[in-house]
């Protein structure tokens, strides 16, 4: 399923914990994190010339949402002032990796409220 999220929706959603951010449980916990990573500056200057090309990936873990990738373009859209952005439930390279742990093990499709 695609759809589209408010920037201020994904926020306070869940986060699969950081390794490099202990105790990071939401997506605005971890934007300071991705914005010091090595590629974040190259992938601003992308997004500011091209938008957001790739969907990121919401899912659910026993009824809340997640956002489980999508962190460095979430952080992006907010620097950029996007207040939007395109979602799916699926990864992308599901066909690459048929056994994304984010495909079993109790990860449901996400489904905004109405």
């Amino acid at each position: 399923m695609l759809g589209v999220i408010a920037v201020a929706d994904i926020l306070d959603m869940a986060t699969p914990d950081d390794d490099d951010t202990a105790d990071c449980y939401s997506v605005r916990d971890v934007l300071d994190h991705k914005r010091r990573s090595p590629h974040y500056l190259d992938l601003l200057d992308e997004i500011r010339r091209d938008g957001v090309e790739l969907p990121i990936m919401i899912r659910t873990l026993r009824g809340r949402p997640w956002l489980v990738d999508g962190h460095h373009r979430v952080a992006a859209a907010i620097e950029l002032g996007i207040r939007s952005m395109v979602w799916s439930d699926l990864p992308l390279e599901v066909e690459d990796r048929p056994h994304n742990p984010m495909m079993g093990r109790g990860w449901g499709p996400y489904r905004p409220a109405a």
